[in-house]
């Protein structure tokens, strides 16, 4: 979820008063007009606002992915991202500490909590993430981020299914350097598919296939197995590129929200148990499904397929 952070809609009015419920009203707005089905969700996700205005390094709650689009159920989790008033980068990571501390207190507060799973911060992406599974079944799944990194997704393009339930108004920090360092520069769209992950996903496609082919060599079929499901991931990623969905690396789950009754042709083919033979005819259909839906996707994202690759490991699987 954090690699979607973004913001794309215009309800919630930016507003620096934390008296009351000034940084949420109409995110109560969006919540109060959520479905019946979603309460579960619904009754987190006004908990999670109502602490909000309490913790003076809180400067934005959104929540996307199916409940930002719409489509959520009721075992939809809840994706969800904190800004916090902190800077991009290492000078940052003490308020994204303390934050993290008070969220992590908090949760108990928002329902009968089963358990946590606090990720470990990682020093490339300056991030928190936060799992919480509650005994109803509702699961969130918040990412504590700089405010600062939010606004520049927000720039490149964001995730446009990502909704504001609360906001403040931050000024912008004057020392910002962003494009590499010159001003007035378009940054790059955060989130475009480009013609070099096309080629990336196939080759990587083309991979699995091939390591597929050694393990059933070599009669690991559990191996083999595995790297089946791992083309095909490649395979759904790559379609869901060439039908312009919203997050295509996400592969199955982007192609059935876009578009369920638009699958690759023969994609079924592809599936196989635990059997040497099964697993051999479903890599060699694979190597055709994978074929059209590389060339699908470059015909949305022109690249420079691997098809020296695809005949190698085509050849090998026949």
């Amino acid at each position: 979820m954090a690699a979607e952070l973004g913001a794309g809609h215009a309800d919630v009015r930016p507003d620096g008063d934390r008296s009351g419920d000034s940084g949420g009203r109409s995110g109560r707005a969006w919540l109060a007009a959520l479905p019946g089905e979603l309460a579960a969700q619904r009754r987190v996700m006004a908990r999670l606002l109502d602490r909000c205005a309490g913790w003076p390094l809180v400067t934005s709650l959104l929540v996307g992915c199916s409940l930002g689009r719409g489509a959520a159920d009721e075992l939809s989790d809840i994706d969800a991202a904190l800004g916090v008033d902190a800077e991009r980068g290492a000078v940052g990571d003490e308020r994204l500490s303390a934050v993290e501390e008070l969220v992590a207190a908090a949760l108990p507060e928002l329902g009968e909590l089963v358990d946590v799973l606090r990720h470990p911060a990682r020093t490339d992406q300056r991030v928190r993430v936060i799992f919480a599974q509650y005994a109803d079944g509702t699961q969130l799944d918040l990412a504590v981020v700089p405010e600062a990194e939010i606004r520049l997704r927000t720039r490149r393009g964001g995730a446009p299914d990502f909704i504001p339930l609360y906001q403040v108004s931050v000024p912008p920090d004057p020392k910002a350097v962003e494009n590499g360092g010159q001003p007035g520069a378009e940054p790059p769209a955060a989130y475009a598919v480009t013609g070099d992950q096309v080629r990336e996903w196939a080759f990587l496609g083309w991979c699995a296939l091939l390591d597929l082919d050694k393990y059933l060599r070599r009669g690991s079929l559990w191996e083999a197995h595995s790297r089946l499901h791992e083309a095909r991931h490649h395979i759904w990623a790559l379609w869901a590129a060439a039908h312009g969905a919203m997050y295509p690396w996400h592969g199955l789950s982007q192609v059935l929200d876009h578009h369920p009754g638009n699958l690759p042709p023969g994609v079924e083919s592809t599936v196989a148990g635990l059997d040497p033979v099964d697993l051999r005819r479903a890599a060699r259909a694979s190597t055709a499904v994978l074929a059209v839906a590389s060339e699908s996707a470059a015909r949305r994202h022109p690249a420079d397929l691997p098809a020296a690759m695809a005949a190698y490991v085509t050849r090998r699987l026949s």
